[in-house]
């Protein structure tokens, strides 16, 4: 005689069971932190991408990078000089051009991370903890937050182009005051021409060129270098 039973009751060894691994993979993670001495330094792979698309979806117009593949971030770092200083990285989101910036030869100590996203400043300082990491907007930023030091680059993850042009001057206008007199600004963006507007860069007395196009990014992307006349 087979035993019947109610669906609920049928179910609830499973839930135990589930509950029980779940329980027991926390206790295996939380050992592993107590011995490190210290929490776990961030994900690479799909848990880091999946954050990207939620902060994304939380927010499209001020997070614009979570699609920005290993072939963009290549090309937006190619021309850094790692002896010649310190980095500003605008944006820097999940770290992709980050680790570009690093796998390039940029001591990570030489690395200013500014992040208006408090979770994701959070999770590049326990990435990256040799780097500055300032959590504000990249407009808000001063020369006080950097302690004396003087980027001779800016690596630009910031999506200009969902940004007001006052806003994107002061951005651009922050970033110049920090950096030494011959310092280029590297932006990417997934419009046609240069993301910043002529009548910003007339009036600010800027010069762009772009200096790659990225088809094997998703969307394609282009890569420009913004600096002073």
């Amino acid at each position: 005689m087979k035993l019947k039973l109610k669906p609920a009751i049928a179910r609830r060894p499973r839930a135990m069971m589930g509950k029980l691994a779940s329980a027991v993979r926390s206790k295996i993670e939380m050992e592993k932190i107590r011995r490190r001495g210290g929490p776990a330094r961030i994900r690479k792979g799909p848990p880091e991408a999946l954050l990207g698309l939620r902060r994304f979806v939380a927010n499209p117009r001020q997070f614009g990078g979570f699609v920005s593949g290993p072939a963009l971030a290549a090309t937006i770092t190619r021309e850094i000089d790692p002896a010649a200083g310190p980095v500003l990285e605008l944006g820097p989101g999940t770290g992709v051009f980050t680790r570009a910036l690093l796998a390039r030869g940029v001591p990570e100590h030489n690395l200013i991370l500014v992040e208006a996203d408090p979770m994701l400043a959070a999770r590049l300082r326990l990435a990256f903890p040799q780097a500055l990491v300032l959590a504000c907007k990249a407009g808000s930023a001063t020369p006080e937050m950097l302690g004396g030091l003087r980027p001779a680059a800016v690596v630009s993850g910031l999506p200009l182009l969902n940004f007001p042009g006052r806003e994107v001057e002061r951005i651009l206008a922050a970033a110049f005051s920090f950096c030494t007199a011959d310092a280029a600004i590297y932006q990417f963006t997934y419009g046609p021409k240069c993301p910043v507007r002529e009548e910003i860069m007339a009036r600010m007395e800027l010069s762009a060129q772009r200096t790659a196009r990225v088809w094997r990014n998703v969307p394609p992307a282009s890569v420009y270098r913004i600096t002073r006349d």
